[in-house]
């Protein structure tokens, strides 16, 4: 039995049904490649059900405490049921690319249901039309609660899916078939939580006094370190410090949309050697602003002062793999929107980005990230839900979101079937309806848009605008 710690805690506390704390991959397989040249639900099935072992966090789910006054608990789920977790649909013909983003974006607006392991598979037959993918090919939407993984985990669990051979063995079984625990009764939990609340104070001082002064430290260097030289980068420009707000940060609708275009990683590291010290995440970044540029301008809603994104990065280390849950940090980067040469936008955001590098301290971070910790998750997350319910009058401190998600640099196999692109969503909050997952895998790199409906109804002409500004980059740097 194992607490959610504050981090996911709050993931859990924000959500609202207009905005399901949830991420998910978008997983497109070639058949052809299995043994015998078709891959069938049952197949399906019985390959996920040899891998469940290998992530603990397939078959947990969680239990509250009575009244919710207290963190939950991940607990086995004693009535885990294989079947409802993984579903199977197909698209109507022809089972082109607008299709199956229309039918995923559905998908991603529903709620998990939390009484069970908070995630969801969907089989998606019948891709017969979609460019670049082999007729006959399937998806997979694998979907899960934000309290139970983020972007650098999900990649985690895809890797307990995969194999390295289309025909290779399955894992080893585990040693001993899986039994679940027995469910802990409400005596037992409110012991526990009475015990965690008694020992606060010990642990509290466990936290603040050794680190007391780089805790002081850490806390006068967030201007910078957080908010990753936003700050100084719009000091030298006229105008307010804070974002402008723009149509993507107005309250969100429980509908989604979602687009993706899919570029060659050579392209990428042509693009980020134009710039010297650019990093393949700052052409990311270049890419998002210059798409939102173009969109904007496209609808005369362009602002003069540049917009900022928000980026969220992992700091697991390697001891911490299939641990589960959260371990984010984050900063505000500024996109450099007002800047009409795609190499000049590249070069301040480059620079912007090297200075958070270079100041930045995973041990100091984690630190902070414990001494946040100490703030009851209740206030937390009321905190983040009241920030996502509120009329959007106040200042916008994000216009979007922008996550890097690395993958597997080799083919990987499902059941057989290769898997041939990989692409990711990410859910909506605290007034930022446009989210931006940068994914690579074997020499690919997509770039997965998901945002509110209300705020963007033409996500395929935005799609249209995020290859126009990815072909305007690649052609600046020569």
């Amino acid at each position: 039995m194992q607490q959610l710690s504050w981090t996911d805690d709050m993931m859990l506390r924000a959500e609202r049904p207009e905005t399901p704390m949830q991420i998910q991959m978008l997983l497109i397989y070639d058949p052809s490649t299995a043994p015998g040249g078709r891959v069938t639900f049952k197949g399906i099935l019985e390959e996920v059900d040899s891998r469940l072992h290998l992530a603990p966090t397939f078959r947990r789910r969680l239990t509250e405490l009575p009244g919710g006054l207290h963190k939950p608990y991940w607990v086995d789920d004693p009535n885990f049921d294989l079947e409802y977790h993984v579903r199977h649909i197909a698209l109507p013909q022809p089972g082109d690319w607008r299709q199956l983003c229309i039918q995923i974006a559905r998908i991603h607006a529903r709620q998990i249901d939390l009484r069970r392991p908070p995630w969801e598979m969907t089989v998606i037959e019948g891709l017969n039309s979609v460019p670049g993918v082999p007729p006959g090919s399937f998806a997979v939407g694998l979907k899960l609660h934000h309290c139970a993984a983020d972007g650098m985990e999900s990649v985690e669990l895809m890797a307990a899916l995969h194999g390295l051979e289309p025909d290779g063995p399955r894992p080893d079984p585990p040693e001993t078939p899986w039994a679940p625990d027995e469910l802990p009764s409400t005596s037992t939990l409110v012991s526990k939580t009475a015990f965690n609340i008694a020992s606060y104070p010990l642990r509290a001082s466990g936290v603040v006094v050794p680190n007391a002064l780089k805790a002081v430290r850490q806390l006068a260097g967030m201007p910078t370190k957080v908010v990753g030289g936003v700050a100084s980068a719009l000091a030298s420009r006229p105008g307010p410090l804070f974002a402008p707000a723009t149509r993507f940060n107005n309250a969100a609708s429980p509908h989604r949309v979602f687009e993706a275009r899919f570029h060659d990683l050579a392209d990428f590291q042509r693009i980020k050697a134009s710039v010297p010290g650019a990093t393949i995440n700052d052409v990311a970044v270049a890419y998002v602003g210059g798409t939102l540029r173009r969109y904007l301008q496209n609808h005369d809603e362009l602002p003069e002062q540049t917009l900022v994104s928000a980026c969220p990065a992992s700091i697991r280390d390697s001891n911490e793999k299939g641990a589960g849950g959260n371990r984010l940090f984050g900063r505000l980067q500024s996109l450099q929107t007002d800047s009409s040469d795609p190499l000049e936008r590249l070069a301040m955001i480059s620079e912007q980005s090297a200075g958070f590098r270079d100041s930045s301290d995973t041990a100091n971070t984690s630190q902070l990230m414990e001494l946040v910790g100490l703030v009851p998750t209740t206030l937390l997350g009321l905190t983040v839900k009241a920030a996502s319910a509120m009329p959007f009058s106040g200042p916008t401190i994000a216009n979007t979101t922008v996550s890097n998600v690395p993958g597997p640099t080799v083919p990987v196999y499902f059941a057989g079937a290769r898997l041939v692109r990989v692409t990711g969503m990410g859910p909506l909050i605290a007034g930022m309806n446009l989210f931006h997952v940068i994914a690579s895998y074997n020499g690919t790199v997509s770039m997965g848009v998901t945002a509110d409906r209300d705020a963007l109804p033409d996500p395929a002409h935005y799609a249209e605008c995020m290859q126009a500004a990815f072909d305007e980059l690649l052609a600046a740097a020569g």
